[in-house]
């Protein structure tokens, strides 16, 4: 069976339209992301969908290298506290891993939606965590902006020529191995 045609189709395109996009279709990418498995069911994760004055407080904490994103008209905060879940030998804190389960079912739902949901870690957490009334015990993981495609004319040259670009990824022999750890991995 081929990979699945949502995951084949996601591409974390830069150039948005500021056209709103309707609660309801925020709530089903809200509980695609709910749906996420997690250790022990514990669901640490919590989501803050940022619309209005919270999404332009919200903005401010951009970095420039991201200001592409400042015409999203939502953007999703996601936020953790590793107490909150599975604390496991060898430094393995699962509310970390069960938050990306989580932002990635989102990420596919608004996908099959015909959304960009792009996800970014540019930004200041103090910042953003200041905009949406996060508490400092959390960790703000990361943003997904949302949006719909729209025109690059505020794009950089790079950012325009990734938006139109082939997709690049690595070749999968050099981050999947069967049985064991690879020798050509030894560097």
């Amino acid at each position: 069976m081929p990979v699945l045609e949502t995951i084949t189709q996601r591409h974390a395109f830069r150039a948005l339209s500021a056209e709103p996009i309707a609660d309801e279709v925020l709530t089903e990418i809200t509980q695609a992301g709910c749906l996420a498995p997690s250790c022990y069911n514990n669901q640490p994760w919590r989501i803050i969908v940022a619309r209005g004055e919270r999404l332009t407080a919200l903005k401010t904490s951009l970095a420039e290298g991201n200001a592409w994103a400042q015409v999203a008209p939502a953007i999703i905060a996601m936020a953790v506290r590793a107490c909150d879940d599975c604390r496991l030998e060898d430094g393995r804190d699962y509310a970390f891993y069960d938050a990306g389960l989580c932002a990635m079912n989102m990420i596919l739902q608004a996908t099959a939606l015909g959304l960009v949901a792009h996800p970014i870690a540019g930004y200041s957490p103090a910042k953003a965590k200041k905009a949406l009334g996060i508490p400092k015990d959390y960790v703000l993981i990361n943003l997904i902006i949302l949006g719909r495609r729209g025109e690059s004319n505020s794009l950089t040259d790079w950012q325009r020529a990734a938006e139109s670009g082939q997709r690049e990824r690595r070749p999968v022999d050099t981050t999947v191995a069967f049985e064991a750890w690879p020798a050509a991995w030894q560097t």
